[in-house]
């Protein structure tokens, strides 16, 4: 057999391969382009002299002030947000309670990307210091915030976390099988020149 030949139909099947890789791969990139917390004040296990007088987070992507939820809780579970997020672009500010006393909380946030894939997570930041002069430095005498519990978001970011696994997973096995593909096209390509 033609040893170019041969080299020719090889490269024909792999620009095959290649080509329907490409087709398969390029529709399920928008099921990696999910929102992720890129920034935040306070940070993730911050520690504050001081109580802050917001929550400020910052995405990579453009958030919708209809789907963007922000809850900030005390070591009880008592909330102590003072109102709903203010968003622009990609932060979402917080307002939280005057006086907050010194203790862990916790932030929990869930936005949707712009492919409307839901995603949640939470952190803690601790206060050191109690408010100095504040007769109602109890979190649980703080407004209460029109969002959800804190205690679901890290198993609701954990299901999506495997979520993506599962996307990945898939588009695993497409690359495989179009790669077994190919060998088998080349395989038989071979065979009928013999």
């Amino acid at each position: 057999m033609n040893r170019p030949y041969c080299l020719s139909i090889a490269a024909r099947v792999a620009a095959g391969c290649c080509l329907a890789l490409a087709i398969l791969v390029v529709p399920a990139a928008p099921v990696w382009a999910h929102n992720a917390l890129r920034e935040s004040t306070p940070a993730q296990g911050g520690r504050l002299a001081s109580a802050p007088e917001r929550v400020e987070l910052v995405f990579a992507e453009r958030l919708d002030a209809t789907f963007t939820t922000v809850a900030v809780t005390a070591e009880g579970g008592a909330p102590v947000t003072a109102g709903k997020p203010t968003v622009t672009g990609v932060r979402a500010t917080q307002p939280l309670a005057g006086g907050l006393a010194a203790g862990t909380y916790t932030v929990a946030y869930r936005v949707v990307s712009v492919d409307g894939h839901p995603v949640q997570g939470s952190y803690d930041f601790t206060v050191t210091a109690a408010p100095t002069g504040t007769a109602s430095s109890s979190p649980s005498s703080a407004p209460t915030g029109d969002a959800p519990s804190a205690a679901a978001a890290p198993s609701l970011a954990a299901a999506d976390g495997r979520g993506g696994g599962v996307s990945l997973a898939v588009v695993g096995a497409l690359v495989a099988a179009v790669l077994a593909g190919g060998v088998l096209v080349l395989r038989r390509v071979r065979a009928g020149r013999r």
